[in-house]
């Protein structure tokens, strides 16, 4: 065990082992989202359509450039005849699979440096950005379910809390 131990942070508290776990777990998804499709789709509501009123082409508006140009498919706008597009892509995946392994990059050098406020302050950030993220997919776009991400919510929301409240203790000043 005194082997595991070297490589452990030698930080006072719980919050810095929180932080490795955090990122070992991110480079976990980060791996998955190059490899594989399957875990990232449980999380998003998948199948959408060509938004149709969206306006025509012209000379100033293309609407494939639109951030608007799918919405999720319901009985309403999916007639039978009607093509669904999965909105997560292998370039999507591979997208946050490169957020994601820069988080735990992130997480993993603070782990053993949350002495550093500029550290510290980053790897908050990394949380914040999770949350708002994953809660703009659920209650803005309405892209992703609340099942599946509700651990994501979890460690993010731990996450913030707990460094935002133990600021003092672990940077100094």
């Amino acid at each position: 065990m005194d082997v595991l131990k070297d490589y452990l942070p030698a930080a006072k508290g719980y919050l810095p082992y929180y932080l490795l776990v955090t990122s070992i777990i991110a480079v976990g998804n980060s791996l998955q989202n190059y490899l594989t499709l399957h875990f990232s789709r449980r999380l998003y509501n998948g199948q959408f359509v060509p938004n149709t009123s969206l306006p025509p082409k012209t000379a100033t508006f293309n609407p494939e450039d639109s951030t608007k140009k799918l919405v999720p498919a319901s009985s309403a706008s999916n007639s039978k005849e009607a093509r669904t597009q999965d909105q997560v892509t292998p370039l999507a995946a591979r997208l946050f699979g490169t957020y994601t392994i820069i988080s735990a990059i992130v997480r993993l050098y603070a782990a053993y440096n949350l002495h550093l406020a500029p550290v510290y302050q980053i790897t908050l950030w990394t949380y914040v950005v999770a949350l708002v993220h994953f809660g703009s997919e659920f209650a803005v776009y309405r892209t992703a379910y609340l099942g599946p991400i509700a651990t994501t919510f979890f460690f993010a929301t731990v996450g913030i809390a707990w460094m935002a409240s133990q600021y003092n203790f672990y940077v100094e000043m």
